[in-house]
This record gives C-alpha cells, sequence and structure tokens, in this order.
C-alpha cells in the first residue's frame, strides 16, 4: 500500500499483495481516501473492514471482485463518500438500501441500470451523484432524487433532460460526454442553480432555456459544436463567469450578449463581431 494522487487529493492506494498488519496508524483514521485495487480474496475483505472502518471515503473503481462479499462496503458507517462500478459482465447487484446512509456523495464509477436496483433510498442521504457511463434516454430514472444539490455525468447517452425539472435543489449540474443531447427544455425549474456546465455536447442546437436560470453564476460550454447563440445570457443578471471553449462555436457569431459578464472565455474565431480579451483574466468568483 502506499500513497498517491496530489498534494490536494492524496488518496492511499491497497493492492491485493498489501500487507494490512503494516498499515500506519494515520492511514486508518480517515484522514486520507482509499482506493482499492486488483483483486481480493474474502478474507482480506474483512480484514480491510475491521482495520479501516473509521475512514469517510473509499474508492472501490478498481476493485474487481468485491461482489464475493460486498458487506464489507454496507458495514463501514463512517463513510461520506463511495466510488463503485457496476459492471455489466459481473453477477454483482447493487442494492442501494444497504448502503451506509452516512453517504453524501456516491460515483457511480460504471454505471449499469439493470445491476442497480432501489436507486430511489439515496435520497434520504446522498446530496452529491456522480454518474459515469449512464445508459438511459432520460432523467426519469432519477427524477426521485429530489434532495441533490449537485449532480454530474462524465458521459451519458440521454437525449433530454426530462424528469430533472423535479431536482428543484440542484445548486450544480454538470452534463459531460452528452452527444446525444437535443433538448433541454425540462432545465427552468432549477431556479437554485448557481454553476451549470455542457461538454462534448455535439447535436444541441437551442440553449435558451438557459435563459431562465435567474440564480446562475458560472456557465461552461464546452465542445458545443452547434450552438446557434448565447443571447439568452442577457437574462442572467447573476452570471460571473462564461466559457464557450474547444469546439464550440457560436453560429451567429455575436458574443455582445456577453458584454455584461465580468469573466468570458471564449474561442477565438475570427468571425465573433467582437471579442473581450480583457475579460479573459483567472480569477475567482467567490472574489467578484
Amino acid at each position: 500500500m502506499y500513497l498517491t494522487g496530489n498534494e490536494k487529493d492524496p488518496y492511499l492506494r491497497i493492492k491485493s499483495n498489501s500487507n494490512l498488519n503494516e498499515v500506519k496508524e494515520e492511514f486508518l483514521t480517515g484522514k486520507y481516501s482509499v482506493r482499492l485495487s486488483e483483486e481480493f480474496s474474502e478474507e482480506f475483505l474483512e480484514e480491510f473492514m475491521r482495520k479501516f472502518y473509521k475512514i469517510n471515503s473509499l474508492n472501490l473503481s478498481d476493485c474487481y471482485n468485491y461482489k464475493v462479499k460486498n458487506s464489507f462496503v454496507y458495514a463501514m458507517q463512517n463513510l461520506n463518500s463511495l466510488s463503485i462500478s457496476v459492471w455489466k459482465d459481473t453477477d454483482f447487484i447493487l442494492d442501494c438500501t444497504t448502503l451506509p446512509k452516512s453517504i453524501t456523495t456516491l460515483w457511480f464509477t460504471v454505471y449499469t441500470k439493470k445491476k442497480i436496483i432501489n436507486l430511489d433510498s439515496i435520497n434520504s442521504h446522498v446530496e452529491n451523484l456522480i454518474i459515469s457511463g449512464f445508459d438511459e434516454k432520460d432523467l426519469i430514472k432519477l427524477s426521485n432524487l429530489t434532495n441533490l444539490k449537485s449532480l454530474s455525468f462524465a458521459t451519458a447517452k440521454i437525449k433530454s433532460l426530462k424528469g430533472i425539472e423535479k431536482l428543484t435543489k440542484l445548486e450544480y449540474l454538470s452534463l459531460g460526454g452528452v452527444r446525444s443531447l437535443t433538448d433541454i427544455t425540462d432545465i427552468t425549474t432549477l431556479q437554485k442553480l448557481e454553476r451549470l456546465e455542457f461538454d462534448i455536447c455535439w447535436k444541441l442546437k437551442d440553449f435558451s432555456a438557459i435563459g431562465e436560470l435567474k440564480a446562475l453564476k458560472e456557465l461552461k460550454l464546452l465542445d458545443c459544436k452547434n450552438l446557434e447563440s448565447i443571447k439568452f445570457v442577457k437574462g442572467l443578471p447573476n452570471l460571473k463567469s462564461l466559457s464557450t471553449l474547444g469546439t464550440t462555436i457560436i453560429n451567429d457569431f455575436d458574443t455582445t450578449p456577453a458584454e455584461h459578464v465580468p469573466i468570458f472565455f471564449g474561442s477565438q474565431y475570427k468571425k465573433y463581431n467582437k471579442q473581450y480579451p480583457e475579460k479573459e483574466i483567472h480569477k475567482k468568483l467567490d472574489e467578484l
């Protein structure tokens, strides 16, 4: 076992040949996030649970056979963050009712809808949900998670945001790898939303519904090739930062609606009517 990651986010990596009898006391206190990688025996996992029961962050995304006895996860009642993969080609089925109620941040690093049951039960305690490989066509599956404050997708097959209209407590929404998304009209109910990000959103043309999100402070439209216009930005009085980077092209070539936005990072496409290079400075949003 060894510490890795970076200075701001170090974590302890434990491998199948790690000697749990030689673990340092500081690793058992919850100071570091712990990541299990490779395959483990049932006996190893039971010993791990007995020694590391105080930790509050656990990453199982690289752990291939936790299904042999998954109760070791459910018994770790101090967890507030869990990353877990739900693979298509395993017999493991995640019953969300058995997850520790202490978990506030949950990350499905691999998501398979047939391998997750009782998802609605996490609404009682999870506030931050991250999903990779979301294989639904809309967000109806998540519509009962009304206590979420943060929702992020690394990749998703969604075509619309139908179902999100019930998630009115959301303050942060990140839609990454949403190549098939064509309709965001259901986003208008998210009146507490402060941060919004679209990334690799190639088919969506009409982003005007964003103009109804009056609390929005930060907006990122990254690699959005068919963005028709940013005229809707005029209706966002609290917007502090706008990014239209990557392959994003504002197709009416008009950036003037963003002239009131303190920070504007825009693609330097020569056909733009007007650019704001003086706004492309690095400031923290909480300083504005």
